[in-house]
């Protein structure tokens, strides 16, 4: 079998994989109730360590010590 087509047959694979995995992951999520309360939980929490990760970046000395630990 030529390179190509050993490259177009992973890709391929790896599409049908990863839709599998989506249609799994959506219908977990519609299902289940709890699964939707914790990804808004996680969501959330993603965004506060982004914005602890963002300010903890700046150069200036002892900026995080202004953030919540809470």
């Amino acid at each position: 079998m030529a390179h190509r087509f050993q490259t177009l047959e992973k890709i391929a694979f790896s599409l049908v994989c990863w839709s599998a995995a989506a249609c799994s992951a959506f219908i977990a999520y519609e299902r289940c109730p709890d699964i939707k309360v914790v990804l808004h939980v996680g969501a959330e929490a993603l965004r506060y360590s982004g914005q602890y990760s963002f300010a903890c970046a700046a150069p200036a000395a002892d900026t995080c010590a202004q953030l919540p630990t809470d």
